[in-house]
C-alpha cells in the first residue's frame, strides 16, 4: 500500500531533507515514483532544485507548500528544533476528503527499510501509529518532574501513520493548539501537544518504525534480527551530521548524503576529522583533570 509521505523543514534543515529523501527512495522497491509533500518556511527555490536534484531522476515528485507559522508564534520549542515543526498540525488542511491517510516523517531520520509495510498498518480505528517514545518508562516511574503532561502512553512524534478521517473528527489539531495555548511552555512543545489531543487515540507501532538513537556511541548499522530498525531518529541534539561532534552513525549518515547534492568535500572531511580529534583530546585532558582534583582532594581529607 502506497500513501503519500509529508515532511516539514526550514532553511537549516534543507541538506537533513535531501539525505531523509534520498533514503526513502532507496530503499523502496516499489519501482514507482514515491509522492512526497514538504511543508517549507523559508526554503528557497535554489535550495528546492538541490533537494529534488538529490534524488534519482524519475524516482519521486516533491510538493512544496509553503506555510504560515505566525499562529505558532508564542510556543517555544527545545533549541535545535526549529519552529517549523508545528506546521504538522495543518497536515488536514492540505489534502482533499479522498485521501484517507499519510505517513509524516521527521527530516532527521534514515530509511533502512522499504516504507510499504509501515504505510499497509492496520490503525485498527485509531487516529494514528506511533512509536513509544523512552520519555515514557520515565514518566511511568516519575523520574521525570515538571510540565511534560500525564498520558496513558507517551509516543514520540516524529513518525506519524496518521488515519486524516479520525484525525478531523477527534479534532486532533484544534486540542493540541489549545493545550499549547494554555501550557506554551510544555518541554517538549507540539509533541507533549499531540500526546494530549492523541491520549487513548492511537496504535502501538513495532520500535522498529522509529528506532530512537539517543544512544550516540552505538553504531545502528551493526544491529541485526529483531533490534534491526527500519527506520533510525536521531533524536538528540548531537545529529550526526553536526561537523566536528562525535556521533557513532557519521559514518552511515554520510553514505547517504553523499549521493545528494548536499555531499561534503575534501575540506569538509578534514575539519571535520580534526574537530572530533580535537574534541577528544579536551574530553581526555578534562578528566585527567578531574582524576587530579579528587584525588587532591582525598588527600586534603586524609590529611584533615
Amino acid at each position: 500500500m502506497r500513501c503519500p509521505i509529508v515532511l516539514a523543514c526550514d532553511r537549516r534543515y534543507a541538506m537533513p531533507l535531501a539525505t531523509t529523501l534520498r533514503s526513502i527512495v532507496e530503499t523502496d522497491r516499489s519501482g514507482e515514483p514515491l509522492e512526497f509533500h514538504v511543508l517549507v518556511d523559508g526554503v528557497s527555490e535554489r535550495f528546492r532544485k538541490r533537494i529534488l536534484d538529490s534524488l534519482p531522476h524519475g524516482s519521486a515528485s516533491i510538493r512544496w507548500i509553503e506555510v504560515d507559522l505566525e499562529m505558532f508564534r508564542d510556543f517555544s520549542t527545545i533549541r535545535y528544533i526549529s519552529r517549523v515543526t508545528y506546521a504538522r498540525f495543518l497536515i488536514p488542511r492540505i489534502f482533499p476528503g479522498t485521501v484517507s491517510r499519510v505517513l509524516y516523517l521527521d527530516s532527521d531520520l534514515l530509511a533502512l527499510d522499504d516504507l510499504q509495510a509501515l504505510c499497509a498498518t492496520d490503525l485498527g480505528g485509531n487516529v494514528l501509529g506511533a512509536v513509544l517514545d523512552g520519555l515514557d518508562s520515565q514518566l511511568k516511574n516519575q523520574t521525570i518532574r515538571g510540565a511534560v503532561p500525564r498520558v496513558q502512553d507517551y509516543f514520540n512524534a516524529g513518525v506519524l501513520l496518521i488515519d486524516l478521517h479520525k484525525w478531523r473528527e477527534a479534532k486532533i489539531s484544534e486540542t493540541a493548539l489549545d493545550y499549547l495555548k494554555s501550557y506554551p511552555e510544555s518541554p517538549y512543545s507540539d509533541q507533549d501537544a499531540l500526546n494530549v489531543a492523541c491520549d487513548g487515540l492511537w496504535k502501538r507501532l513495532a520500535s522498529r518504525w522509529n528506532y530512537l538513537a539517543y544512544n550516540t556511541d552505538l553504531d545502528v548499522s551493526e544491529l541485526a534480527g529483531e533490534y534491526k530498525p527500519s527506520i533510525v531518529h536521531f533524536t538528540t541534539w548531537n545529529k550526526p551530521w553536526r561537523p566536528g561532534v562525535a556521533n557513532a552513525n557519521a559514518a552511515l549518515y554520510d553514505s547517504f548524503r553523499s549521493r545528494t547534492r548536499f555531499a561534503r568535500n575534501s575540506m569538509d572531511k578534514m575539519e571535520s576529522t580534526l574537530r572530533i580529534g580535537w574534541s577528544r583530546i579536551k574530553r581526555f585532558r578534562d578528566a585527567r583533570r578531574g582524576k587530579s582534583t579528587r584525588s587532591g582532594a582525598m588527600v586534603d581529607r586524609q590529611l584533615d
